[in-house]
């Protein structure tokens, strides 16, 4: 859990150096798509999809329909597997009216196969995040803000909670009230907690339980321009390789978008990248890990040797950052030293 304190120190180091984006590097991400305008009743196409930020196209990587590996109330990645919660609308005889039937499911990401799906009772109702669920690099904890529905199926309130996917009911601990709603939630990868108000700011959000006051602390970073977030899925993750956050949303002209998020203080701003293929309804967006041959002393990945490359390695040597370590060996004598600075100034200097 992280004090005010810690959380602004944070905040200050995940902005700190973020790395310039690539001049060939392009993101691609992991997502579930739920909904796509030319879906029918008869040809619903749920499942695991690839976007290519370069390309723009939306390919699907799994076979057939399968509604639950898409998981409407949020999933996290999680050593090689897809963990989170699916739910079904249905119609109940005895209350007429409409409720929803809860599972915890988990997917084997190498081969798509389901290894889980377990039905939660009605009593575990409140398992349905608001903005899908984040995991935390750092602590290796997962998180959700949660909506908490009463006996009748409406929101009393929205709270963030730890959510344990180890057992077959998932444990979820309560850490406080989230009295802003968040369209979407994604962790930096200093352990920052972030979200996207349904206002149009973003926000990082502390995990520190408030105690008897009940309500989690939220620190408005900036406006981002955007004021008609519609209440549809909405999902975001954060790239390493570029210090940004990525954003699919749909706006309330039901039309989708990915946006690239810059979280500098002073500097918050929404950048509109494309109109999503189909006008997908995204879920559960991440980034993919790319495999790509790197430079010598390109510590950063960016395509190029900078003194950004310098300043990274900096980082590590003197307060341990270790975003870059496996990029920092740049002399390749498997020690991270000085000497690897030495190495990328003469690459600067063309010795």
């Amino acid at each position: 859990m992280k004090t005010t304190k810690t959380l602004i120190m944070a905040l200050v180091a995940t902005c700190g150096c973020l790395m310039a984006q690539a001049g060939e590097y392009q993101p691609k991400f992991l997502c579930g798509v739920v909904k796509a305008d030319s879906w029918t009743t008869g040809n619903n196409m749920e499942g695991i999809y690839e976007l290519d930020l370069a390309s723009g196209g939306l390919s699907k990587l799994t076979e057939g329909s399968d509604v639950y590996q898409a998981p409407l109330g949020g999933a996290v990645y999680e050593d090689g597997i897809m963990k989170g919660v699916h739910f079904k609308t249905m119609w109940d005889d005895f209350e007429q009216t409409e409720t929803y039937v809860l599972y915890h499911v988990q997917y084997d990401m190498n081969t798509w196969e389901r290894v889980k799906l377990y039905a939660l009772s009605t009593i575990e109702r409140n398992y349905i995040s608001s903005c899908g669920l984040a995991h935390d690099p750092v602590t290796g904890k997962n998180y959700g803000i949660f909506y908490n529905f009463n006996m009748s199926w409406q929101v009393v309130n929205r709270k963030l909670a730890e959510i344990d996917f180890s057992t077959n009911t998932p444990t979820r601990t309560i850490i406080g009230t989230a009295s802003i709603p968040m369209a979407a939630i994604a962790f930096s990868d200093q352990g920052v907690l972030y979200g996207v108000g349904e206002d149009g700011w973003l926000y990082a959000i502390s995990t520190a339980n408030p105690g008897a006051i009940g309500e989690i602390e939220v620190f408005p970073l900036g406006d981002m321009g955007i004021d008609n977030i519609s209440t549809n899925p909405s999902t975001m993750t954060y790239d390493k390789r570029t210090g940004k956050f990525y954003w699919a949303v749909v706006l309330n002209d039901q039309k989708s978008y990915l946006y690239e998020i810059n979280p500098t203080i002073g500097s918050v701003a929404a950048t509109q990248l494309m109109q999503l293929p189909d006008n997908s309804w995204l879920v559960n967006l991440e980034v993919m890990e790319q495999s790509e041959q790197t430079l010598t002393g390109d510590v950063n990945c960016d395509g190029e040797v900078t003194a950004t490359d310098i300043t990274c390695l900096y980082n590590y040597l003197l307060n341990g950052d270790e975003t870059y370590i496996a990029t920092s060996d740049v002399d390749g004598d498997g020690d991270i030293t000085t000497v690897d600075i030495t190495v990328i100034y003469s690459i600067l200097l063309g010795e």
